[in-house]
Parts: C-alpha cells; structure tokens; sequence
C-alpha cells in the first residue's frame, strides 16, 4: 500500500482488513466527491492464491477462498454503476474443499455460480472474458479472468484486441504482431558462468538449461539480424529483408550501426508442464511473485553482433550497421529465458512476449542464461552430473566456451508487466518481486475501463436483464 501511495499520492488508501474495515468513511468520502453526472466504478482484484494452479496439490485455505464474499457489503454500501473483477482463471472453479484442504471435484464451480447470481440479483447485468495481455501490447502473456457487472442501463463492453501471436491479412488484419520481451532486456548485462557458482545449480536447473540449448543454441539455425534491444526504441515504420542466413552474403556495413548474427535467445520457466521453452520475439509468460524466469544469452566470438565499444549498444532493427571494429568487439546474441516456477519448470525465446510472472519470485526467481561462444573451456569432469556432460558435449559441438546465467532485474521485471522501469516500490526487493507478480497488467485495466468509458459517451445503454 505504500508503494502505491507513493506512485500515487492523490489516491486515498486503508490499510485495513477488507473484511471488517468500517464502511461509513469510505461511503462519506465517496458521497464529498462525486457529483450527479458521475460513474461510480467498484474494482476489485480478488484474493486469488487458493485458486490458482500454482498452488498446486497444496491444501487450499477456505477462508482466503471466500474473501470474495466480502465484496457484497461494499457493493450494498457504495451501489456502483459498474463494478469490475480480476482474478486467475481458476477462479470460476470455485466450489466446496473437503476434510483435506482439496477441492471437491463434483462441486467445481458451485460457490462461483452462487456469487454471481447474489450479485445479479442486487440488479446487475452481467458479463466476463479470459484476456491476455499480449493482445493489448504487453511484454508477457500473462492470462486473467475479468468480469464485469453494470446497472442503471449501463452497457458492458470489452476491449477489442490490439495484437496478435500471428496477425491475418485481409479485412481484420490491422492487428499488430505480438511484442517481444527482449525489447524490455538489458543484454550488457549477461550474468556469472554456471560452471563458477559457490552453490552448484541443480540438476533439473541443469536440465533446464539444456533443454533450452537444444531448442535455441544450435549452430545450423544462426542467422544475421538487426537486432532490437532495450537501449534504443525502434520505429514504427514497416521493414522487409531484415533477416538473412548466415549462408548468404552480408548485406551492406555502413558507418552507423553494425548487424547483429544472432542465435535463439529465449526464456525458460520453472512452472507448468509440456512445452516450457519460449522465444525472446514473443511475449512473456505470466509473471509470478517468485523469481522463476531466467535469461539464457549466448555470445559467439568473431561474429558482427552486439557492440561493446560504446553505451548505446542495443539498437533499433531498422537503424543501419554500426561501425567494424578491427579488434573483437562485437558479440553473437543467443539469450533465452530460464522460469523455475511450479512443475518442471521451462525455458522462453526473448523473442516472444515474457511468461506469467507470480508473486513468489523470490524463492524461484527468473533468469537470462547467456551462453559464450568460442571454444569450450570447460572439461568433462569424474564428479560431472549426467545432464552436466550433456551440456559440456553441447558446449563442444556448438563452439560455446561459457554459458552464464542471471536472475531478472527489478527494472526489467517492472517493464515486462507493464509500469515502466521508474516505477517506485518500496521494500526488499522480494518484496517488490511479489508486489509485480500480484499486480494486474496496467494496459489491460486500462483498455478495459477506456472500453467501458467509449459505451458511457456514446449513450449506449441496455435494459437490465
């Protein structure tokens, strides 16, 4: 609360116990400040730890479950025109936990169904949506339920998408392509080797990154990109031929920029099952409170890449090649994204939008895995785990001398959820992880309400059903 008030210090703020704050001085405060034209408007991002499937097999606690509840006496108090809820998707699964702390089965879903009609009967109408962020413009893809209850005739609306993973040509297909979380990434920053740690990694962290070598480290896939990185923002100007093989010759070296030859870079996450390798061109996965995403970068020596002469390194993809150096300063870009969230965990392209972040980053924080080309410096040891080897003979065949790895940065975090790098939070920092990991995506709040706003000034309004 007082990161917000911080950010925000013309909001009003209670730090008290939704459940038995006294409702006269908010109902007060609300009767000063509105006038008769006014659209009162209830948000509440409802207690979702005991919903979500990151709680996994773990008992739930019933009374965190019904917090939800409590939202009916601030509704009865205040009488909102529109009233908008955020939660996981699990969320309409809500239902009775037998003597074990687990969901009943039979009854998924019972305690959610009950909860809306209490609220449609108080003369609501009523709608809700699964949205992900990406298709608004976010750098992950984190998936919410949102609902929205309206009175008095008032419409419900949701926003039109604005992005898409694979936007269509033709009469709908002005969508935009989905953002790539390594726009948001620092690169200048590649970590400390796996091979040097005081504490050895682990050998499902150890498989992880192998995984995510197989899937984006390979020789035969490098390609020549002008490359997009954090330092500089890129134009809006549509581009062709931007890419070539390594196998085709180099397009023309100006004064100004140079191409960069990159490799996969990608994201790998700890949580979930199946296909945990992600793109760095996409956009990130959902952020949790835990630090469970890893950034996985690789860099080939000799190859006209990354520049390490000067401060301005990253570079828009459409700004010309950079000078050539005749000493080594230029590097091969081959990052990915580690996330060692719930599950086996796995490992995300940067060019795709980041994974969900959670609030538990703390205990399994996200990281950048920065392999090194060059040689392999490092030997095939006795003691080596099996998965160690394997990475070893990886490192041989494919020219990588080192692979370093780093957990995400506060500042990169806070740009992958949306706030911007300046965004002011308060406390440690597994404090500040936890307090992005809970937050709502802001462009989607945002679209979400300039929806509802676009349905008042057009005078649109309904009958109640």
């Amino acid at each position: 609360i007082a990161s917000h008030h911080s950010n925000h210090p013309n909001s009003f703020h209670f730090t008290e116990d939704i459940r038995t704050l006294n409702l006269d001085p908010l109902k007060k405060l609300i009767n000063e400040k509105m006038s008769n034209n006014d659209i009162l408007c209830l948000w509440a991002s409802l207690e979702c730890t005991n919903f979500s499937r990151a709680k996994g097999g773990k008992p739930r606690d019933a009374d965190s479950r019904t917090l939800a509840n409590d939202l009916l006496r601030y509704i009865l108090t205040i009488d909102p025109d529109y009233i908008m809820i955020e939660n996981v998707e699990e969320f309409m699964s809500w239902g009775p936990l037998d003597e074990n702390g687990k969901p009943k089965s039979k009854y998924e879903g019972v305690d959610y169904i009950n909860w809306v009609n209490k609220i449609k009967n108080m003369g609501y109408s009523f709608d809700w949506r699964i949205l992900n962020s990406a298709d608004y413009g976010a750098y992950t893809s984190r998936k919410r339920y949102f609902a929205i209850f309206a009175k008095n005739g008032y419409n419900i609306q949701f926003p039109m998408p604005t992005h898409s993973k694979k936007p269509q040509k033709g009469m709908f297909g002005n969508l935009h392509q989905w953002k790539p979380v390594k726009e948001v990434l620092d690169f200048t920053d590649s970590g400390e080797s796996i091979f040097k740690r005081k504490k050895p990694l682990s050998e499902n962290t150890l498989k992880r990154i192998y995984a995510g070598l197989q899937k984006y480290i390979s020789w035969d896939n490098s390609f020549i990109l002008k490359y997009n990185s954090k330092k500089k923002k890129s134009d809006d100007k549509e581009f062709n031929n931007t890419v070539s093989e390594i196998n085709t010759p180099l397009s023309t070296i100006t004064t100004q920029r140079t191409p960069q030859l990159v490799q996969a870079a990608f994201l790998s996450k700890y949580y979930g099952t199946g296909n945990n390798v992600f793109g760095i061109e996409d956009v990130c996965s959902t952020l949790t409170t835990k630090d469970r995403i890893a950034l996985v970068q690789c860099d080939r020596k000799k190859h006209f890449i990354q520049r390490y002469y000067s401060k301005d390194n990253g570079q828009s993809i459409l700004s010309p090649a950079g000078t050539i150096m005749t000493n080594d300063k230029h590097a091969l870009v081959s990052a990915y994204l580690l996330n060692p969230q719930w599950g086996k965990g796995s490992n995300q392209s940067i060019n795709k939008p980041c994974f969900t972040l959670i609030a538990r980053m703390d205990k399994a924080p996200p990281y950048l895995v920065n392999p090194k080309y060059g040689l392999c410096k490092f030997k095939i040891e006795n003691q080596d785990s099996e998965t160690m080897k394997l990475i070893k003979i990886f490192m041989k065949e494919n020219y990588i001398y080192d692979i370093k790895m780093r957990m995400l940065k506060i500042s990169e975090l806070l740009d992958i959820q949306g706030f911007g790098s300046n965004y002011k939070l308060l406390g440690t920092k597994a404090d500040q992880k936890k307090f992005i990991g809970n937050s709502v995506v802001p462009i989607v709040a945002q679209k979400l309400i300039e929806s509802i706003y676009i349905g008042i000034i057009k005078g649109e309004k309904v009958k109640v059903a």
